[in-house]
């Protein structure tokens, strides 16, 4: 799912309640949090949310950049622990959310840093997604570098959102991979052989820096550059889609490369797994 097409469904107000903006890095993940806040809060027409200019979309700003300005119905969380975010400031933070809005039709609640979430906050997060309050709409953010961050449970019961990769990844690098993944994937969505999927598995592969089991550039060059083929080829919307959500997946290379698994490999499973009819 595209921040384009969730900010569609914020403006319908049709917004799956919890969702997570993973990729980029923290500022695109903060402002896309808050443009999503400003537009299910904003009190003009559909057509016009986010206006920017109302009571509500001036007021929705991230906690100490604000200037003192301030909205009782978007709520953030941030790590209160040198490296985590601890139950006892977790829920405290969602008690927030067993109350009706002060000003607004709704309620937003961001988590900034889920991915340092301990299994205990987690949990209890799980536990208000899955005994929301009805009375009124309350939408949920979770902010990480990846969705594989987030325990399986949080991930299954939320709507991941893909910001695109982050500063670390050099436009022309990404530019120079989708031209030649679009001609593969052209090339695949013609002849059906499954050849031309190890051609697109083998110029992810051309991303470099695979080298440290650790790093996240490789993966979201490759992933970034899926997502510009997969806009600009010439595809089928099935397959579109597939090639998309093979963005999603690139993510989790790390924690599949740190178990010893060559990077060919994770690779080309990835593709056949998700593109292969």
């Amino acid at each position: 799912m595209s921040l384009e097409s969730t900010l569609r469904l914020a403006r319908a107000g049709d917004l799956y309640p919890a969702c997570i903006l993973h990729g980029s890095d923290d500022t695109g993940r903060t402002e896309a949090a808050l443009e999503l806040a400003r537009t299910l809060l904003c009190d003009r027409p559909v057509a016009e949310r986010p206006c920017g200019e109302c009571k509500h979309c001036r007021r929705i700003v991230w906690p100490q950049a604000g200037g003192g300005l301030f909205h009782p119905d978007f709520q953030v969380l941030e790590r209160d622990l040198r490296t985590s975010t601890s139950v006892d400031a977790t829920r405290t933070f969602l008690r927030g959310a067993q109350v009706t809005p002060f000003e607004a039709r709704g309620q937003v609640f961001v988590v900034a840093a889920a991915e340092s979430l301990t299994p205990e906050a987690a949990n209890a997060f799980l536990k208000t997604l899955e005994e929301p309050h009805t009375s009124s709409p309350r939408n949920f953010f979770l902010l990480a570098p990846s969705q594989f961050d987030l325990l399986p449970t949080l991930r299954s019961r939320s709507l991941a959102i893909y910001l695109g990769g982050g500063e670390g990844v050099d436009e022309d690098e990404v530019g120079a991979l989708a031209r030649a993944l679009a001609a593969a994937l052209e090339s695949y969505a013609r002849s059906g052989n499954r050849m031309h999927l190890f051609a697109v598995a083998g110029t992810l592969q051309k991303a470099g820096g695979w080298q440290d089991p650790r790093a996240r550039r490789p993966w979201e060059a490759a992933a970034a550059a899926v997502v510009r083929a997969g806009r600009e080829a010439d595809l089928e919307s099935d397959l579109r889609r597939r090639v998309l959500s093979l963005a999603e997946d690139l993510l989790a290379g790390p924690d599949l490369r740190v178990r010893g698994i060559q990077p060919q490999r994770i690779l080309e499973g990835l593709v056949h797994a998700r593109l292969e009819a």
